[in-house]
Formats: C-alpha cells, structure tokens, sequence
C-alpha cells in the first residue's frame, strides 16, 4: 500500500513516516533524504526516543487495550451497560475474543505497536552514526538514548507477543518503501531471544538513575526476568529478581502512602509512561483512560454504567480484611466498588466545571511484582520456604497475616496475591497464563483443547491485515472460532 510521505517533528514527538507499507505490520520504511538531515545530532535522536515513548503510550491506550488484554481477559472486573460490546471478553461471554464489536481495530490488530518498534529501529539503525561530540552529553547520552529504544523494543516485541502469539519480527527499519516483503510469524523462542539480546545490550548502556518515565538498567532487569519466568526458566527469573532486588535501588511504599505509586517518581515504581497532566502541553494526561474505573463521587455525575467495577472477582479474591483494600478500593454513590488506584481527578478549568483529567502515570514495572516473581521462581525452584518469605512480604505491606500453606496451596495463593496486589495494572491476564490457570478457574471457557491450541492469545483481524501479507496466519484456535 502507498502513502504520501509525511514528517512530523513536536517538541516532544518525532515519528518518521514512509512512502509505503504493508499494513499487516504497518512498517514504516525509512526516507532516505530526510535521514541525511535528521540523523545529525543528539538534539533529533532525543526527540525521536521521545515519539517511540509517545507512540507505546498511544499504543497502550487505544481503546483502554491495556486494561483490557491484562485486566478483562483476566475476568477482573464487570461492565457497566456502556460497555455492551465487551461482554464476550469476560468469563460471562466465555471470554470470546471473536466477538468485538468497534474494538476490531485495536485488539486484533498490531499495526500501532509496529509503528513503536520500527520507531526504535530507526533510533537504534542511525544513532551508532552520529559523532559523540554532535551529543550534549558525549558518548554517556549517545548510549543512553540507544539503551532506551533498546529497552522499548524488547518491551513491545515481549507485549505483543503475549497478546496475540508469535509476531512478525523485523530486526531493521526497512529502507526500500516500495519493496516490502510479505513476511512469516516467526516462533516465539526466536522472539524472546531477540528480546533478551536487546535487554543485554541495554544493560551496559544504561544506569539505575534515570527519571522513573524513561528505561533505566532496572528496567531492563525487571524486563528481563518477566521475560524469563514466561519462558519458565525460573533459575534465570529468581537470578535477575535477586539483581534488582539486591541493587537497593526500589522500596515498597508504605500502606498508608500507597497510592502515591501511580502518582509519579514513587520510590516502589521502576518503569512508567507519563499521564500526568501539564497545563502547558495537555498531551499525556485525558479523561477517557483511568477513568474507565471512577464514577460519582470521584467523578461529578459519572454513573457506574459508565465504568468497570468490582464484581465477583472481587469477591473471590479480597476475602480477608486488609489495609490495602482500603486504599484501592472505595464505593461509588450507589454502593458500586470500584478500583481507585487512579484517583487523581483534576477539574482543570474554572471556566468549565465538566473538563477534567485524570492525572495519573501508567506504572509498567515495579517492585511489589519482582517480590512476587521471585517468590513464584522460588516455588518452582523448590523452595517453598523462600517463597513464603517474599509472599508475606507483600501480604505484610497490605496489612495480611503471614501465609503459612504450602504446595498447591502456596501457589494457589500466590496467583491470589498477584491478583490482589496488581489488579488493574495490565498484569493478571498474562499471570494466568504464565501460571498456568486459567483451565482451573474457568474450565467452562478454556478446554484442554482450546488450552493446547493457546486460544488465550487475541485473534488477528485476517480479513485487514491478510490482505496485505500473504504469509500472515491466523492463531491456531481461532481459525475454526473466528
């Protein structure tokens, strides 16, 4: 598919646009005029890790995606009746993901995320050209900003791949716009080991002190070992949890300070995607994002047919009395539960009294999850002892007595914890499915066979981006569901 060459540069957003695509990954190849021009100094290649930043935030939103892969799919919470086309995501629509009615466009199709990694291509394909001294900050900038794209495209091949299964993985921009390939799937290990190459070279490039919104080596440690424990290689899990962990660098926050986590910069946060609101640009922070979770009276005269709330999950899951529960969790006007991790309304003109945002950050990684990932590393390293320790270490933050069960009893528990703990975070669904449980807890909608045929990954929408990739092949489970 052609397109009319584009080039949009903002003070905080650059994205290289191309002359053509093949819209089954929306690739955008490189203009080679415009590279002469661009790749020249540290000034333009800041600017362009700032769009691939823009972009996996704008990728992530889309359609509330990120609650809904690692938090619907998860049967965490119910619709309101706004939400009529999402019943089939949850237990109730037997979590058929088929049946997505004006979602088609971001949850069964990639093309946004592409635009993300071939984004970091372009950083990673040109920064090694530019001279140290054409970069304020010398070489320690130059390997900086490479260090980020790096850590941004392992973090999205890695996102991706958990949502709809093998990807297509392009390991370059593409120079030629006219003569793109159709392009294969390639098998997850191929993937992953992509990823963890990008993540080695990060770490050398990288340090621990860089602003929380931007990838620092603790990141790429955290990333690191998710990466391992969904391979199942739980010795390598526990050893870069243990890094991180040991580095000293990330604390838990206090109960009574808890929800300072998704205010920004917490001391407990890794890696996060700024959403806060700035009265000058307006550019991170919207209403139509966390706000999927709020109603009267957090938000004036929202009602709860506009939200997701607490329903039986909740139930399942919040069964002791806790202190966390108190700061993540708080009736609506109607007695409705809601989640208010994201509770940061800001009514930001006097001279409109219905304008507000929700002035939060997306937290993508921090401590309270490598605690638990390690615990579920030691638990498959058979250690049920050490286990016990990080998991208590968490339920003592909430205000939970220790745990003191043991085999499938601890691990069962320790899904829970996951649960209580990082609900509404994008986490839960992905946990199921690394944890292997999603046959146990809902054995109505997920098979043996639809579990064999991973029918926990998202269908692609063929009928758009078949068109365009010949090679491109539907997900195993849905080629007879679709």
């Amino acid at each position: 598919m052609k397109r009319n060459l584009y080039i949009h540069i903002a003070l905080v957003f650059t994205l290289l646009s191309s002359l053509g695509c093949k819209k089954a990954i929306n690739l955008e190849p490189e203009n080679a005029t415009y590279d002469q021009v661009f790749w020249v100094n540290g000034a333009n290649v800041n600017k362009a890790v700032s769009g691939a930043y823009s972009l996996l935030r704008d990728a992530l939103k889309a359609d509330r995606s990120f609650f809904i892969f690692g938090d619907l799919a998860a049967n965490n919470f119910s619709l309101g009746s706004d939400y009529w086309n999402y019943t089939s995501i949850i237990s109730n629509g037997k979590f058929n993901f088929n049946y997505v009615p004006y979602l088609e466009g971001s949850v069964q199709d990639w093309s946004r995320f592409y635009k993300v990694i071939n984004q970091c291509h372009l950083i990673i394909d040109n920064v090694k050209n530019i001279p140290d001294a054409k970069f304020s900050g010398g070489k320690a900038e130059k390997d900086r900003l490479e260090g980020e794209a790096r850590y941004i495209r392992a973090y999205t091949y890695f996102y991706i791949q958990r949502v709809w299964g093998d990807v297509i993985l392009t390991t370059e921009s593409f120079k030629d716009p006219l003569n793109i390939p159709p392009l294969p799937r390639s098998e997850e290990a191929k993937t992953l080991a992509f990823c963890l190459t990008d993540l080695g070279k990060a770490t050398s490039l990288l340090g621990y002190d860089e602003p929380k919104t931007h990838a620092s080596k603790g990141g790429v440690l955290g990333l690191t070992a998710n990466i391992h424990a969904w391979k199942h290689d739980y010795v390598k899990t526990q050893l870069y949890c243990d890094s991180i962990i040991n580095s000293n660098k990330y604390h838990l926050e206090d109960v009574a300070d808890y929800n300072d986590i998704w205010a920004g910069n917490s001391q407990e946060s890794i890696f996060e995607l700024n959403m806060l609101y700035n009265a000058i640009s307006k550019n991170e922070s919207s209403d139509g994002f966390f706000n999927v979770f709020l109603a009267a009276p957090f938000v004036k005269d929202r009602e709860v047919k506009s939200t997701w709330f607490g329903g039986d999950t909740f139930d399942d899951i919040f069964y002791d009395s806790e202190d966390r529960m108190d700061k993540v969790i708080q009736p609506a006007s109607d007695g409705s539960l809601l989640l208010t991790k994201y509770l940061n309304v800001n009514y930001y003109d006097p001279n409109d009294k219905t304008a507000y945002v929700v002035s939060n950050n997306l937290v993508l990684e921090r401590l309270a999850d490598i605690y638990l990932l390690r615990a579920e590393a030691r638990f498959k390293n058979g250690n049920e002892p050490g286990c016990l320790t990080d998991l208590n270490f968490i339920r003592q933050r909430a205000g939970l007595i220790a745990y003191a069960g043991s085999g499938t009893d601890l691990f069962n528990e320790l899904v829970d914890e996951r649960r209580r703990e990082l609900i509404g975070e994008g986490y839960n669904a992905f946990d199921l499915i690394r944890m292997g449980q999603l046959q146990r807890l809902y054995p109505d909608s997920y098979s043996p066979q639809r579990i064999a045929q991973k029918g926990y990954y998202w269908p692609l929408n063929m009928r758009v981006l078949g068109k365009q990739n010949a090679l491109l092949t539907q997900n195993e489970w849905w080629k007879g569901h679709f």
